[in-house]
């Protein structure tokens, strides 16, 4: 049997730019439904799942934003990140320094919509048996973090922001044990393995490997990744949603 496993929503990013307001990017909505509900409803098969949801602290008192995670997914836990943490990494970090060190962690990003059925994804590395996972896209552009794989197809480096291959990952991460996570990303900080200043959760796999670890990679059509990292990305996004409606 597995051990519990917690779903950490990285939502501390930048906002949608939209007016007014400048909602936070994870309300963008599209069909009526808002990246939030996308993210639970892709995990929604996987039992006994604990979620915990990252938020800039000023914006889950301007948003309202306990009263949304209580109406998606009752009994989840916020984590408030201030602003100007040095990234993503570091705010998985604080969220995941309070959780069960024996307990599964699943990381997901809010600014990017995956089309998968998280329970399938966790299933597949635990059969596996990995150490840790991630889901891996085509793409050379330099916006994104990458693994390098070896001949059986698991990752024997990560890179953020560097194109060492063609596996971009599509802001999704599992590991079997959130101790190994956090003690990743604190060999991570000590070392400064930053870029531009700030810490990101995919290279913590290469402390990882260092320790030996097995961590798997699982491609995915480009056609189920959307990132939403850009104004263009979101805006074409959009448009691809406005299309939809009219055909």
């Amino acid at each position: 049997m597995s051990n519990p496993i917690n779903i950490l929503v990285l939502a501390a990013g930048p906002t949608s730019g939209e007016a007014p307001g400048d909602y936070p990017l994870c309300l963008t909505e599209s069909g009526g439904v808002s990246l939030l509900e996308r993210i639970v409803d892709n995990c929604a098969g996987i039992p006994d799942a604990k979620f915990t949801f990252a938020f800039l602290e000023t914006e889950v008192r301007k948003y309202h934003l306990d009263n949304i995670v209580e109406l998606l997914t009752p009994h989840a836990r916020i984590v408030s990140v201030l602003r100007g943490t040095q990234g993503s990494g570091c705010s998985a970090l604080l969220a995941a320094s309070t959780m069960p060190a024996g307990d599964e962690l699943l990381i997901v990003s809010a600014n990017e919509i995956v089309d998968m059925d998280m329970a399938a994804v966790v299933r597949d590395f635990r059969a596996r048996s990995l150490d840790a996972g991630t889901l891996t896209f085509s793409s050379i552009h330099p916006r994104y973090s990458y693994v390098r794989l070896d001949a059986d197809g698991e990752v024997i480096e990560a890179a953020q922001q560097n194109p060492i291959s063609r596996n971009a990952t599509a802001g999704v991460f599992w590991f079997r044990a959130v101790g190994g996570f956090v003690d990743a990303v604190k060999s991570m900080i000590r070392k400064d393995a930053s870029v531009n200043n700030a810490f990101y959760p995919a290279p913590a796999f290469n402390e990882m490997l260092l320790k030996h670890a097995r961590i798997g990679a699982t491609p995915i059509e480009p056609s189920r990744y959307q990132p939403l990292k850009t104004e263009q990305q979101l805006a074409a996004f959009e448009q691809m949603q406005l299309m939809g409606r009219a055909a």
